[in-house]
């Protein structure tokens, strides 16, 4: 058999333990696989533990399931990968955490932290004016960031949200991730991240994303 040379995994997934979405986690996980999708992260706002149901389906379906977290944060919100269960004591529950120093507290035990949806949008002036899209300024002076969400799924018909966050990426030598941000079963998948190699551990996704060898894609 031929050695998969892509992986395409959905680095931003929500489920009913998000507390703003219906979506059960058994039907996440078969609109992954009906997608073609190699993996996919849950990634619950506030909370690591409560992704812990999926664990179970880890089991039962062939597809790569990941746990991180969404955090509300003075810069954002932001995607941690990589923070084992023992280590987490539901950080950011219920707070607003202070993104430098989530930044350097998750590096120092060996995950990466990415910034969620970093983009504005506002209207132009003027009969012409148009939508002027912008990168989010609270990132902008963060240290030790190794990528940012430049593909989210609820600007799928928005491009130009895209090509703003991707130049910004690239002029900061930042690697570029892709995630649905799905919070109904159909909308998995309309974004994701390609990773050039097959990504199969949480240890092994926080390298893969160090290492920026991979693209975002929207569907």
């Amino acid at each position: 058999m031929a050695k998969k040379r892509q992986f395409r995994v959905d680095l931003h997934v929500h489920s009913k333990y998000s507390g703003e979405s219906l979506a059960e986690p058994k039907d996440i996980v078969e609109s992954a696989l009906d997608k073609g999708l190699d993996g996919i992260c849950i990634t619950e706002h506030g909370s690591l533990y409560a992704s812990r149901p999926f664990e179970e389906l880890k089991k039962k379906y062939p597809i790569a399931i990941f746990r991180g977290v969404e955090l509300a944060t003075d810069a954002g919100h932001m995607l941690v990968y990589g923070v084992e269960d023992e280590i987490w004591k539901d950080w950011g529950r219920n707070t607003l955490c202070n993104a430098q120093e989530l930044v350097n507290r998750v590096r120092s035990l060996g995950g990466v932290v990415v910034p969620a949806h970093p983009w504005h949008i506002s209207h132009g002036a003027g009969d012409q004016g148009g939508l002027i899209v912008g990168v989010d300024d609270r990132i902008t002076s963060l240290d030790n960031l190794t990528a940012i969400e430049v593909c989210n799924g609820k600007q799928a018909g928005n491009p130009i949200v895209y090509e703003v966050l991707g130049a910004f990426a690239k002029e900061r030598g930042l690697g570029s991730l892709g995630g649905s941000d799905a919070h109904i079963p159909e909308s998995v998948g309309k974004a994701y991240t390609v990773f050039r190699a097959p990504v199969y551990s949480i240890k092994d996704l926080v390298n893969a994303i160090m290492s920026k060898n991979y693209y975002p894609q929207s569907s």
